[in-house]
């Protein structure tokens, strides 16, 4: 059954940002990989349900101004990793016309695209966080602890983690699931995201929040 009080949060670990190679590698982010099947692997196997963000660009996009072009749609680089879907997913793009199911009941993951570093610039995002806690499929406590993982820790994990502070959400980031492009960037941005109450926990932490020893998550 999936556990009402917590809910994960996973941020654009997709080829283009995690493997040598991509387009906008984050150094060093396929270590995370391990880290980041464990914790989805409960996902898999429907102890937590999970949100997940994903970078979908456009040719024309706006932040391919500042930065190489990546996560292009339809590209093997825009994929998530297979250590970091769920089978049973649903894909929400950043369109306004779209409708989120009333039933998610069959839905492990939702992945929200993206085309800016803020995954709530997705219409989408704001209209599933007022869902979840009240009289939905699945249900969830009224203010359930959001425990993020992924890159880049001083981009796109700092915007969705200050997007879930804002909206007065709890929040624990899972520090050994995470990697920042510049490591003093990150350790300034924790330390700032901390100090609004945001929790550092581990993977081990992380799967003890939803009742799953370590050995059994191996």
């Amino acid at each position: 059954m999936v556990t009402a009080r917590t809910i994960f949060w996973e941020v654009d670990v997709q080829a283009d940002f995690m493997l040598p190679g991509g387009k906008l590698y984050v150094p060093g982010a396929e270590k995370l990989i391990p880290s980041i099947n464990r914790l989805v692997e409960v996902v898999r196997q429907g102890r937590v349900f999970l949100i997940s963000s994903a970078d979908a660009h456009n040719p024309d996009d706006a932040e391919l101004r500042e930065w190489p072009p990546h996560c292009m749609k339809g590209s093997p680089g825009a994929e998530l990793l297979p250590e970091a879907r769920a089978p049973r997913n649903l894909v929400i793009p950043n369109e306004a016309g779209f409708s989120i199911p009333e039933d998610l009941s069959g839905v492990q993951q939702i992945i929200f695209q993206k085309n800016v570093l803020d995954v709530f610039e997705n219409p989408h995002a704001d209209a599933l966080l007022k869902r979840l806690g009240k009289k939905s499929s699945p249900a969830f406590e009224a203010n359930p602890e959001y425990v993020v993982f992924g890159v880049a820790t001083e981009y796109c994990v700092r915007c969705a983690v200050d997007g879930l502070l804002r909206r007065g959400r709890r929040v624990a980031i899972v520090a050994d699931a995470i990697r920042a492009i510049d490591e003093g960037k990150g350790r300034k941005v924790l330390d700032e995201l901390k100090s609004r109450v945001a929790r550092l926990i581990s993977t081990e932490k992380a799967l003890a929040s939803v009742g799953v020893s370590s050995n059994a998550a191996a």
